[in-house]
């Protein structure tokens, strides 16, 4: 995220601080939130923090499902060429010819 300066602006020091950001001729625009509105800036921050942490969850499941059914199927094919081959030498074996095409 990109730096933010925020500058608190009080009874206090409200004349001072306005002077010290006009001083280079910049427009000034002040935003104001309430104590409400700034504990509600924070629980927002922290909601999205948790729904990104979430999504990085879930994602990270659905990435370890495909890699496992990945394999599943490929070490199912490497099986099924496997019986095939074995059925193939058997076959051989026992002197039968499968090929109808002869």
């Amino acid at each position: 995220m990109r730096r933010i300066e925020w500058i608190v602006i009080n009874e206090e020091n409200m004349d001072e601080k306005i002077a010290e950001l006009t001083a280079g001729g910049a427009p000034l625009a002040i935003f104001v939130l309430t104590a409400q509105g700034y504990e509600n800036l924070g629980l927002n921050f922290s909601d999205i923090r948790a729904l990104v942490q979430q999504q990085q969850q879930i994602i990270l499941a659905y990435d370890n499902y495909y890699k496992a059914s990945t394999k599943a199927l490929e070490d199912a094919e490497l099986q099924r060429k496997a019986q095939e081959e074995a059925a193939a030498v058997e076959a051989a074996k026992s002197g039968i010819d499968l090929n109808p095409f002869d």
